[in-house]
Parts: structure tokens; C-alpha cells; sequence
């Protein structure tokens, strides 16, 4: 078993298969971190890396509303790497109509409001009660939450199940801060914008053309800018930020 205090720790990224996920393991990976890349589609990319990176990655199939599949995954990467100091809670759904867009307060279903608070908030909270103990046996942690401008203020385009989780989330992040700062660990969010994946490329050019034109910086964020943002939080420098919310959002938000 790796020593967590070697040159690298032991990292998890949730929906890391595609997207802001993605970039996120690849920069944690370039600070010489080992990374478990977790998402309930298979994150192919990773038999792609080339060497060094290969050596640092490991995916895994993981469906996170599946206690049972995080605990086996827990104890798998616990054999094969040690304890993970390193949680990025970056899975997420935001559920479309048929016509592309999301469903207003009187439309949203039961199973839209319980699928996507049982994704982006109640699965965070899972993984936090699976992982803190480990982090707090090694006298260390970093959890970061991935939240959004959704839960910042008015959506552009999510719904309000997403608000809701989201906004959520930055709510759980601070009581995780509290309660876990006096063992090294601390809990942050990150809040994204429109960033430039392929979820947010489906709404087309023109959709997207119109949401740039309304940021101060007159373009849409790339996942590799919300990635740095995060291995920022996930770093040594960064333990006297604790409850905070990084917003990346072009200016948009400006609290």
C-alpha cells in the first residue's frame, strides 16, 4: 500500500469520463496525484493516457446512488493505493423535456425531483460518509464539491430539481467544513458557469452564442479553467480555505 504522504496522494473523481469530470482528473493527474476516474459510463480516455499519466490512473464503472458499489470501490482503491485524501463530488443530471428544455416548478415529476437530488446531492453526502474516515485517519483531506451557478443565483437554462441540488450542495459542503476542519480536512465548491462540454454543447451554437454574448468576458469558460479552480482546493496551499465557493462564471455572478 502507497504512503499517503508520498509525492502523490490518492484521488477520486466522480463523473469523470467526459467533460469538466475529465479535465479534472487529468490536471490532478499532472500534479503527480494517482486518480481513480469513477462515472457509471466507461471513462475510455484513461487506456488512452500515454506514460507517465497511465501509470497514475485507474477507472472504475461506479453508479453513485449504489452505497454497496461505493463501499466495494472504497475498499478496492484502499488494496490498490491506499486511502483516498482527495474527493471531488463532480457526478451530476440535469434532466431535459422533449423539447430540449428543463421542466418548470409545476411540471417537474417525482421521479425528475428524487432522481436528481438523489445524483447531485444525497450521493455527495454518501461519499463524504465513505471517505472522511480514511481522511481522517490520515490527518488530511480535501473534499470538493462541484456546485454550480445554478445554486448560486437565477439559472439561465437548469431547471429547478438542479437548482435546488445544487444549491444544496453548497449548503452540505459548509456543514462538512465545520465538522471535519479540526482533522486537516477541508470542504469547498466550485460553481461553474456555462463551460464548453458536451452537455452543454447540446443546446447548439446559436443557444450557446447567446448565452456567451451575456457574460462581461464575452465567451464561454473551457473545463480545463474549472479544473485549475480545483486543484487549487485539492493542494497543501489551500488549507486555510474552508466553506468557501469559488465561482468561475465569466462574471456573470459577481456576489
Amino acid at each position: 500500500m502507497a504512503d499517503a504522504t508520498d509525492s502523490g496522494r490518492v484521488a477520486l473523481v466522480t463523473g469523470g469520463a467526459r467533460g469538466i469530470g475529465r479535465a479534472i482528473a487529468q490536471a490532478l493527474v499532472r500534479q503527480g496525484h494517482r486518480v481513480v476516474v469513477a462515472d457509471r459510463q466507461p471513462a475510455t480516455w484513461v487506456s488512452e493516457a500515454a506514460a507517465p499519466d497511465a501509470q497514475r490512473l485507474h477507472a472504475a464503472v461506479l453508479d453513485v446512488t449504489d452505497r454497496s458499489a461505493i463501499r466495494a470501490l472504497r475498499d478496492q482503491t484502499l488494496a490498490r493505493w491506499g486511502p483516498v485524501a482527495i474527493l471531488v463530488n463532480n457526478a451530476a443530471i440535469s434532466p431535459k423535456q422533449a423539447d430540449g428544455y428543463s421542466a418548470g416548478v409545476l411540471d417537474i415529476s417525482p421521479s425528475e425531483w428524487e432522481s436528481v437530488l438523489q445524483v447531485n446531492l444525497t450521493a455527495a453526502l454518501v461519499l463524504c460518509q465513505e471517505f472522511l474516515p480514511g481522511m481522517k485517519a490520515l490527518g488530511w483531506g480535501r473534499v470538493v464539491n462541484m456546485a454550480s451557478l445554478a445554486g448560486r443565483t437565477k439559472s439561465i437554462s437548469a431547471g429547478a430539481s438542479y437548482m435546488a441540488s445544487k444549491a444544496g450542495l453548497i449548503g452540505l459542503t459548509r456543514a462538512i467544513a465545520t465538522e471535519m476542519g479540526p482533522f486537516g480536512i477541508t470542504a469547498n465548491c466550485v460553481a461553474p458557469g456555462r463551460v464548453v462540454t458536451e452537455m452543454s454543447m447540446t443546446a447548439g451554437v446559436e443557444a450557446n452564442a447567446k448565452i456567451a454574448q451575456q457574460l462581461p468576458v464575452r465567451r464561454l469558460g473551457q473545463p480545463e479553467e474549472v479544473a485549475e479552480a480545483v486543484v487549487y482546493l485539492s493542494g497543501p496551499l489551500a488549507g486555510f480555505v474552508n466553506g468557501a465557493v469559488i465561482d468561475i462564471n465569466g462574471g456573470i455572478y459577481m456576489p
